[in-house]
C-alpha cells in the first residue's frame, strides 16, 4: 500500500529537496508538495495523508498548520525541519511533532528521507539505511500501540455509526499486516451478523453479505456470539468451520483472523474482525490491544444506543405534549391524593381557571359534592378490581358559570415498587350538547308514544262498533261473501293499528330490556296468530336481554309474515280449513316454521333465527324486505316487516334476510346480548 506525504513550506525550494530523496528510495511513498499553508491546511482536512513535513519557519509564520493537525487529524504524524535554532519558549507544537531536525543536517541529507520514510512504512530496510548519528523515531502510525491510541481519540467524538467505522476500521488497516478490518451488527431476529462497516488496506472485499450467525449456525460467529468470547484464528484454511470472506482472505494472504464480540455488561451489539497478513498470527501486545479497541467501540455503540432511546422516547413525549395540549378535551394526572400534577390547556379553557391556580389543588375544587362521591367511588373501584379504566358521568362546576355535564373517563398510573398508588389520569368531555340532544329525544319519543296511543284509541273504537254491528249483519245477511269481506278488512285495519303503535314505539331504545326465554316469547307469539295447520319447531332455549312485549310483536310479524307469503305450503294451509277442499289437496304437507340459535364469536353475544320452509324471498328482493313501503302482496301494507327491523334496531340487533335450510325464507338475528 501506498504511503502519502504531505510537504508544507514556503520555501519552494524545500518541497524537492525533501521529495526527490523519499521518491527515488522508497516506490511506496508519494509526496504532495505545497507552498501555500491554506492549501496544506484543506489537504489535511479532507485528503488522505499519513504523515506531514515541515519547517520551523513555516510553523512560526503559520500556527493554524499546527491547528489542523491538532483538530482534524490529531493522529498524523508532524515533522518539523529546523533550519535555524528554535526558541522552545516561542514554539510549542502542541500535536503530536516526531522529532526536529537542527539547522546541521542539510535539507537534502539522504537520512531526512528514512526519517520520512520509517514514519509512514513498516519496512525501511528496502531502502537506504540510516544514517548512523540519526537517532530512531520515537513513534509512527504503523505502531499497533499509537494506532490504538489514534483510535480512541477519534472515537471520542463518536455519534454515528459512520464514524465509529472511520475511526476503527480505517485506523486498523493502517497499521502493516492487517488487510481487512469490519464491523458487524447482530440481528437477533433474523439470526444474522451484519456487516455495516469495513476497512481494506487494498483491494476492495465483497461489501453486500449477511452470516448466519443465530441459533443454530455453526462457525465461527456463532461460537464468538453464543460464548461471548473472543476466538484468534491462526490458521484461518486450515480452520473447518464456517468463516467469514475465507476465500478472500486467503485469496489476499491472509493468515490470521480476530474476531472480538462487541459487547457490554449489558448488551452484545455484534462483532469485531481483523484479517491478518503476518505470518506469526496475532501476538500478545495485538490481542490485548484488539480488545481494547472492541471494549472502547462496545461503550460508543452502548452510549449511542442509549441516546437513541433517549431521543425516541423525547420525541414520544413531545408528540404525546403536543397531542394533549391539542385535544378539546380536558386531560390531567393527580397525585395519589387527588391533587392535580399536570393538567393541559382545554382543562383550563373547561373550567375558566389559570394552569398555576390548578396545579396542586385537589380534584373536588372543579366537581359538584354529588360528582366527587362519584369520582372517589370509582377510583376506589379501580383500585379493588385493577381494572385499566372506568367511564362515569360528572358535573363539573367552572370558577364562573353554571355546573355542566362531563363523560370523565379516569384510570390509575402504575403503582410504585412497593405497591403504592402513583395516582389517576382522566379525560373531561364536556357533553352538555348530548344531554341537550338526549332530553329533546326523549321528549320527542314521548309526544309520538302519547300521539300513537291517542290514533290506535280512536281508530279502535269506531273499528270496534263496526265490527259489532256487522255481526248483527251476519246473522240475516243472504250475501256471506260480502260479510266476509269487510271482516278482513276490519281485521286488517286492527292489525295495521297495531304495526303503528309498534313503530311509533320501535324507534326507541330497549330502555325496558331484562333477561326474556326465548322459547317462551316464540311460543305466546305463535299463539297470538291464526297459524292454521301450521307447525311450529323451537331449538332455541337461551335466556338473552329484551323487551319482552316487543320481541313479542316481532315474532308475531314473523310468524304472520311466513303464514301469509308461504307459497304453497299457506295454500295448503288454507285448503286444509276448506271442509270442500279435494283429498289431493288435503295431502299436501302445512307450513314449518323453524326458530333456532346461532352461534356467535363473542361468548357475552347469542343469535337467532325464523324460518319456514315455504316459497322463499327471491334473491333481487332480499335486500328491500325492511324497507317501510316494500310488500309482494297485491292487499299488504309493507310494514309487517319494517315493524321487525325497527324493533330489532331498538335493541341493537343485526336483522338479516337469507334463504331457509329448507329453501324458504329466514331471517336472522345477531349481536343478541346474552343474559345472565
Amino acid at each position: 500500500m501506498t504511503s502519502r506525504v504531505l510537504c508544507v513550506s514556503d520555501d519552494e525550494s524545500f518541497a524537492s529537496r525533501v521529495s526527490a530523496p523519499l521518491e527515488y528510495s522508497y516506490p511506496g511513498v508519494s509526496v504532495l508538495s505545497v507552498t501555500d499553508v491554506a492549501d496544506g491546511v484543506e489537504v489535511i482536512e479532507n485528503e488522505h495523508v499519513d504523515a506531514v513535513v515541515t519547517d520551523a519557519r513555516t510553523i512560526a509564520s503559520a500556527p493554524r498548520l499546527l491547528a489542523a493537525v491538532r483538530d482534524r487529524r490529531p493522529e498524523l504524524s508532524l515533522l518539523v525541519l529546523s533550519m535555524q535554532s528554535v526558541d522552545s519558549d516561542r514554539l510549542t507544537a502542541v500535536a503530536e511533532v516526531v522529532d526536529f531536525l537542527d539547522a546541521s543536517r542539510a535539507a537534502d541529507d539522504p537520512a531526512l528521507a528514512d526519517w520520512v520514510a520509517n514514519s509512514v512504512v513498516d519496512d525501511v530496510s528496502s531502502g537506504p539505511s540510516a544514517a548512523d548519528d540519526g537517532p530512531p523515531l520515537t513513534g509512527g502510525t504503523n505502531r499497533i500501540e499509537e494506532t490504538i491510541a489514534a483510535i480512541k481519540r477519534q472515537l471520542v467524538d463518536a455519534t454515528r455509526p459512520g464514524e465509529v467505522e472511520t475511526a476503527v476500521c480505517d485506523q486498523i488497516v493502517l497499521t502493516d499486516s492487517y488487510e481487512f478490518a469490519w464491523i458487524g451488527e447482530f440481528d437477533r431476529g433474523e439470526g444474522q451478523v451484519v456487516p455495516w462497516g469495513t476497512a481494506t488496506s487494498g483491494d476492495e472485499w465483497p461489501r453486500s453479505r449477511t452470516f448466519p450467525a443465530g441459533n443454530g449456525a455453526e462457525g465461527v460467529l456463532a461460537q464468538v456470539l453464543a460464548e461471548r468470547t473472543p476466538i484468534f484464528l491462526e490458521d484461518v484454511e486450515g480452520y473447518d468451520s464456517f468463516v467469514p470472506w475465507r476465500e478472500e482472505a486467503i485469496a489476499r494472504g491472509c493468515r490470521s483472523i480476530a474476531f472480538v464480540p462487541l459487547q457490554t455488561e449489558d448488551e452484545l451489539f455484534g462483532v469485531f474482525a481483523v484479517y491478518s497478513t503476518h505470518s506469526g498470527g496475532f501476538d500478545a501486545g495485538e490481542r490485548s490491544a484488539l480488545l481494547d479497541v472492541a471494549e472502547t467501540t462496545a461503550r460508543v455503540l452502548e452510549g449511542m444506543a442509549i441516546r437513541g432511546r433517549i431521543d425516541q422516547q423525547e420525541r414520544i413525549l413531545r408528540r404525546h405534549e403536543r397531542l394533549v395540549e391539542t385535544v378539546g378535551d380536558g386531560m390531567y394526572a393527580l397525585d395519589a391524593d387527588g391533587h392535580f400534577m399536570t393538567v393541559n390547556d382545554a382543562l383550563c379553557s373547561m373550567t375558566g381557571y389559570a394552569r398555576e391556580g390548578l396545579l396542586g389543588e385537589h380534584i373536588e375544587m372543579i366537581l359538584t359534592s354529588d360528582s366527587s362521591t362519584f369520582w372517589h367511588a370509582a377510583v376506589e373501584s379501580l383500585q379493588d378490581v385493577e381494572s385499566t379504566s372506568q367511564s362515569l358521568e360528572l358535573t363539573v362546576q367552572p370558577k364562573r358559570g353554571d355546573p355542566f355535564p362531563c363523560e370523565n373517563k379516569v384510570g390509575l398510573l402504575p403503582s410504585d415498587e412497593a405497591g403504592r398508588s402513583r395516582g389517576t389520569v382522566g379525560v373531561l368531555r364536556d357533553i352538555t350538547e348530548r344531554k341537550q340532544r338526549e332530553r329533546e329525544l326523549q321528549r320527542q319519543n314521548e309526544r309520538l308514544d302519547a300521539f300513537a296511543s291517542i290514533v290506535s284509541h280512536d281508530l279502535r273504537n269506531p273499528l270496534s262498533v263496526a265490527q259489532g254491528y256487522l255481526e248483527l249483519v251476519e246473522e240475516s245477511a243472504d250475501d256471506q261473501e260480502s260479510v266476509e269481506r269487510v271482516d278482513e278488512a276490519l281485521a286488517r285495519m286492527n292489525e295495521m293499528i297495531d304495526d303503528v303503535l309498534a313503530l311509533a314505539r320501535g324507534g326507541q331504545s330497549a330502555t325496558d330490556a331484562a333477561p326474556v326465554q326465548l322459547a317462551a316469547v316464540v311460543d305466546a307469539a305463535w299463539s297470538n296468530v291464526d297459524t292454521g295447520q301450521a307447525h311450529l319447531s323451537i331449538e332455541a332455549d337461551v335466556l338473552i336481554n329484551a323487551d319482552e312485549s316487543r320481541l313479542l310483536r316481532m315474532l308475531e310479524n314473523l310468524f304472520r309474515n311466513a303464514i301469509e307469503h308461504g307459497g304453497d305450503a299457506a295454500s295448503a294451509i288454507a285448503r286444509a280449513d276448506d271442509p270442500e277442499a279435494s283429498s289431493d289437496d288435503q295431502s299436501m304437507n302445512p307450513l314449518s316454521v323453524r326458530v333456532g340459535e346461532l352461534e356467535q364469536p363473542d361468548p357475552s353475544m347469542v343469535g337467532f333465527y325464523v324460518e319456514d320452509d315455504g316459497s322463499g324471498i327471491p334473491p333481487d328482493v332480499r335486500d328491500s324486505v325492511f324497507e317501510s313501503n316494500f310488500t309482494t302482496s297485491s292487499d299488504g301494507h309493507g310494514i309487517g316487516l319494517w315493524v321487525v327491523s325497527e324493533v330489532a334496531d331498538a335493541h341493537g340487533w343485526t336483522p338479516t334476510a337469507t334463504v331457509g335450510s329448507e329453501g324458504g325464507a329466514r331471517f336472522e338475528f345477531t349481536n343478541v346480548e346474552r343474559a345472565d
